[in-house]
């Protein structure tokens, strides 16, 4: 069987919603409410197997890639995530932020809250 890795970002994009770096108001709040099944919501509350993953905005539809910055912060809490990891599918190492990346948000609460925007 050949290996299928799954498309990832590799580093965070410059307006990726999880840098702290980031002005807020890229998105609506509700494009933040569509995201949230992604991450889990509180401790015990992981994403499912078949829960989507956060995908970076800078995709195409139909051929999107991880957010690098989800997968860094909050990707290990998500089941789906973990099962790809544990098949060879993803690279372990992309669950950590890597060599001077920017300062990260630590949950989806806290990075929703801080960057949700006005209905454009």
């Amino acid at each position: 069987m050949t290996a299928r890795l799954v498309p990832h970002c590799k580093v965070p994009c410059t307006r990726c919603p999880w840098r702290k770096d980031v002005e807020p108001g890229e998105f609506p709040t509700s494009r933040y409410e569509e995201l949230r099944s992604t991450s889990e919501q509180r401790p015990g509350a992981e994403p499912g197997i078949g829960a989507p993953m956060f995908a970076c905005h800078k995709t195409k539809e139909g051929r999107e890639k991880a957010c690098a910055g989800w997968l860094a912060t909050v990707g290990h809490r998500h089941l789906g995530v973990r099962l790809v990891v544990a098949y060879g599918w993803l690279p372990a190492e992309v669950l950590t932020p890597g060599d001077g990346w920017p300062a990260l948000f630590a949950t989806y609460a806290e990075m929703a809250a801080t960057q949700a925007g006005e209905e454009r």
